[in-house]
């Protein structure tokens, strides 16, 4: 019998990039192969984002990442797209509390 779902290592070419911006978080994930219904984004302890893809096809394979955030991340108003490509996932990010400052003293 064959399984239903693959062990295999997720493709080569995969990869994820993170940027920062003063107002957002951008990850930009390569998912070659990979089709929009297989991807699953999550949130864990509200500071840490769990992106999974699944492709059954032959020649397919298994890609998971968690990537954590600080305190400014705002995690409840995530926001994706996929070009069957590109996961593009927008995390924007909370203003600093009043009297914080990022300088040293």
């Amino acid at each position: 019998h064959e399984q239903i779902l693959s062990n295999a290592p997720p493709p080569v070419d995969s990869y994820i990039a993170v940027e920062t911006a003063e107002d957002q978080y951008r990850l930009i994930v390569r998912l070659p192969g990979y089709k929009r219904d297989s991807i699953t984004l999550a949130v864990r302890r509200h500071k840490i984002l769990h992106v999974v893809a699944d492709s059954w096809e032959v020649g397919g394979g298994h890609f998971e990442r968690r990537i954590s955030f600080g305190y400014d991340a705002d995690l409840v108003r995530v926001r994706a797209e996929f070009d069957g490509e590109h996961l593009r996932v927008i995390v924007p990010r909370k203003p600093p509390p009043p009297g914080w400052s990022n300088t040293l003293s």
